[in-house]
């Protein structure tokens, strides 16, 4: 410890090489090194990911970086209780026949809404997968249980 109570290995201001704040610094001078970037969702090589959700779900993944928007292309679609079902399959269509798709994450009313169009669904790829909000936790738990039970008596 320094006479000041910091630690020998602080160093202040002086390891930013005069600079006045961090926001003079370019990328090469750089203070943290964050390794590669992501490759950006047009790369063949990559599968991205879809979301069709209420808004609580949507933001949710978003924020965890799930889901872009390039040049006027979502893929992610804000699904409200009074938009029209063309709306939801159309969208939902179009995430199905991207090639670069992987998953597609559906909130379970939605994907009760999408059940006549998810049965002609027959391709591996995008895998969909259904998960429960807030307001349909309990009817999303009980549909699995019965989906458990169906799926163990074949």
């Amino acid at each position: 410890m320094s006479a000041k109570g910091r630690p020998q290995s602080y160093r202040g201001k002086s390891h930013m090489k005069g600079l006045e704040s961090p926001d003079d610094l370019s990328d090469k001078d750089s203070l943290l090194d964050l390794g590669p970037t992501a490759p950006p969702p047009e790369d063949p090589n990559v599968l991205t990911v879809g979301i069709i959700a209420d808004t609580e779900v949507t933001l949710g993944f978003l924020l965890a970086g799930i889901g872009f928007r390039r040049d006027n292309q979502n893929s992610y679609l804000m699904v409200e209780s009074d938009m029209p079902q063309e709306e939801i399959e159309s969208f939902f269509e179009q995430l199905y026949r991207m090639h670069n798709l992987g998953i597609i994450i559906l909130d379970f009313p939605t994907h009760k809404r999408l059940k006549s169009v998810l049965d002609k669904c027959k391709n591996m790829l995008p895998v969909v997968v259904v998960v429960p909000n807030k307001a349909t936790l309990g009817p999303y738990q009980e549909w699995k249980g019965r989906k458990h039970i169906r799926e163990q008596d074949m």
